[in-house]
């Protein structure tokens, strides 16, 4: 039970730092983003930063990835991509992608927009694009297999297509420019993918 405990403690701790950390990188961004600010608001010491994350690009790795899990990206896309019908595995990643997009649209800009700038963040934002653009490869590859895509457009072309359609700059632009939800722009995307791909029922709302 105290092992429990502590475990339990650990995690609020955690917790705390990593909500500090946000809203101090949004703030003030990466280069700027004081362990010691961090610390204090999240009433730790810097050294409980270090031993929680062991570095500052630690620690904004983990703002990214508890961003994920907050929103269940990962089990989400397994969640489309274990759906038997190619198209409809297609309309659940994109409907995802845009759900994922609204969870948290502020630090998505910052981070980036950091990763514009900066190398490190570069690094932690680029590794997590990467796993983006491999998923949305997959969901494509299936469209192609089940005779999907238009052309001339091959596997390669349309995943590197739906990739920059779907990409947090593109759907930001869109929703901030239309005045509307992230979550709200997925049948508008797929309309504008019919270019490349066949999804002949889909109407823009």
């Amino acid at each position: 039970m105290a092992e429990g405990k502590r475990a339990q403690g650990v995690q609020r701790t955690r917790h705390k730092i990593l909500a500090a950390a946000r809203q101090h990188l949004i703030a003030v961004g990466y280069r700027n983003l004081s362990l010691e600010q961090v610390a204090a608001d999240a009433d730790v010491t810097r050294v409980t930063i270090y031993r929680q994350f062991g570095s500052k690009l630690g620690l904004l790795d983990a703002v990214a990835e508890d961003l994920a899990q907050r929103a269940g990206l990962v089990p989400a896309i397994q969640a489309a991509a274990a759906l038997d019908d190619p198209v409809t595995a297609f309309k659940a990643m994109v409907a995802e992608l845009c759900r994922f997009w609204s969870t948290d649209p502020d630090l998505l800009r910052r981070l980036v927009s950091l990763a514009a700038v900066d190398p490190e963040a570069h690094q932690v934002v680029s590794y997590r694009e990467q796993w983006r653009f491999d998923q949305v490869a997959l969901f494509v590859a299936r469209l192609a297999e089940a005779g999907c895509l238009r052309a001339p457009s091959d596997a390669v072309t349309a995943a590197v297509v739906v990739g920059a359609t779907t990409s947090f700059a593109t759907c930001d632009d869109i929703a901030t420019r239309l005045d509307r939800g992230h979550d709200q722009l997925d049948d508008l995307l797929l309309a504008l993918l019919h270019g490349v791909v066949r999804l002949d029922d889909v109407r823009p709302r």
